[in-house]
């Protein structure tokens, strides 16, 4: 694996494709606990969307265009195997840090026939670092993603503007005070739909301008989503990490990965109310801190 170009053409454009991306984890496995667990949610997300309480939820774009599941590792343990796919976390070291961290797992569909879910934005401030990123996301297509089916779009670069395209002076075609909503979320100059064939794992900046336009189609969208941070983001809060999760982290990199103890950090910032594992031990007692 050439994890230079993908670190280069992710820090050039903000995204990169990894083509092939569940070869080792079995692309009909992953569909297959997708759609059990779609079916499972299924109908409470339906009952949210009735009562009109999916208002003051709101998490990506939850509602009628967006059949949000959170916390997937609950349902099958496919979905830790994927947080750990040998076939990104090497690009995800490169671009984030040693210190990789997952902070969310979640699964999305965006309905056929339903409108944009979200408007033009940026999850993250575009904070600059000579070598790393403060935070990257990664989309699993499970299916084929096509361009009329509701596709995540970005602005290619824009992870690198320090301004936002309704409030500065106009820049790179855009006008001062346009939104870009709406009728209008289409006419974001610059913008790129990021259709991809099944099995394609797209990692991003989280800096970057995006949405995800209307599905006009037919097809449902379906993506696995993930978030990947530093290890000293704080992940479990005052909650100890539930007990499938610790059984899973076997080794020192899955304990990392997870939130519990860092192989690359400080030893202050490792969980104390979870053992360590016996290899894991004499990497912190290595550590000065």
């Amino acid at each position: 694996m050439d994890v230079e170009r993908y670190r280069n053409a992710f820090r050039n454009q903000g995204y990169v494709f990894v083509p092939n991306a569940l070869e080792s984890i079995d692309l009909g496995r992953v569909n297959s606990s997708y759609e059990r667990m779609r079916r499972t949610t299924e109908a409470e997300w339906q009952q949210v969307v009735a009562d009109g309480s999916y208002k003051t939820k709101g998490v990506y774009g939850y509602g009628p265009a967006a059949h949000v599941m959170l916390d997937i590792d609950r349902h099958d343990e496919v979905f830790l195997d994927l947080a750990n796919n040998p076939k990104v976390i090497p690009i995800l070291d490169a671009v984030v840090g040693p210190d990789l961290q997952v902070t969310e797992m979640i699964a999305h569909c965006h309905p056929a026939g339903t409108d944009a879910h979200i408007e033009w934005h940026r999850d993250w401030p575009p904070w600059s670092h000579p070598t790393e990123v403060l935070k990257a996301k990664v989309f699993y297509y499970v299916e084929n993603v096509e361009a009329d089916m509701g596709c995540f779009s970005v602005v290619p670069g824009s992870h690198r503007w320090d301004w936002d395209p309704s409030e500065a002076p106009p820049k790179n075609g855009c006008e001062s005070g346009e939104i870009y909503s709406g009728q209008t979320l289409e006419n974001m100059p610059g913008m790129k739909k990021l259709a991809a064939p099944a099995g394609t794992a797209l990692i991003w900046d989280v800096a970057l301008w995006h949405t995800a336009t209307a599905n006009t189609s037919r097809k449902d969208r379906h993506v696995v989503i993930y978030g990947y941070t530093h290890f000293w983001v704080k992940k479990w809060e005052d909650r100890t990490p539930p007990a499938h999760i610790i059984a899973w982290a076997d080794t020192p990199q899955k304990r990392q990965l997870m939130g519990i103890h860092a192989v690359h950090g400080r030893a202050s910032w490792d969980r104390q109310d979870v053992e360590y594992l016996p290899e894991h031990r004499e990497i912190v007692a290595a550590k000065k801190f």
